[in-house]
């Protein structure tokens, strides 16, 4: 494996974006191992803003919030990828071009703005005190969702219905497996 200078910032923000720049022309120069790290930080992150607002509000103790930090980092290193590997097998059968690798490391890159937004989030809530896995954590998974399109649109080879829905059911599976998380 070849070791890649990756532009981190300019990556983060043209992913979430203008994802389609970075999928037709520098995904390839991106390595894999950069991708899952974001997706990783990113749920990390999110997830460490759940365990914080719930323990400010008394609902959890002190170590819930460390255990959601490394549930959340392993939900972005493990669930994300495997949720990519199940599209990447259904669209297979249609015909889909794109490697395995690609598939994960452009749904792992989706969530470049969950992890803005998740250290937006992290300054608000340790400097201010404020709450905010719903403002921050949640708003940076939906932003996924446009970059999880164009991924999906491009593996179906220009099919934006079929970005759309499996965008819109990846989503789904994350925040209800995110509110199912919060309220054990």
């Amino acid at each position: 494996m070849k070791l890649t200078k990756v532009p981190v910032l300019h990556t983060l923000i043209s992913m979430m974006l203008n994802p389609t720049t970075i999928l037709k022309s520098t995904i390839s120069e991106i390595p894999w191992v950069f991708s899952l790290l974001v997706s990783t930080f990113a749920f990390a992150l999110f997830f460490l803003q759940t365990g914080l607002d719930l323990y400010r509000t008394g609902q959890r103790q002190l170590i819930f919030v460390l255990k959601s930090v490394a549930i959340g980092a392993a939900y972005g290193a493990i669930a994300i990828p495997l949720l990519a590997v199940v599209i990447w097998g259904f669209f297979k059968i249609t015909r889909n071009e794109k490697s395995v690798f690609w598939t994960i490391s452009s749904f792992c890159l989706s969530y470049s703005g969950a992890l803005i937004y998740g250290l937006f989030g992290l300054f608000f809530s340790l400097v201010f005190n404020w709450k905010t896995a719903i403002a921050f954590g949640v708003t940076g998974v939906l932003w996924a969702t446009g970059p999880l399109i164009t991924t999906i649109r491009e593996m179906t080879r220009g099919n934006t219905t079929m970005g759309v829905i499996f965008a819109s059911a990846v989503g789904i599976v994350v925040l209800v497996t995110w509110s199912i998380f919060a309220n054990i």
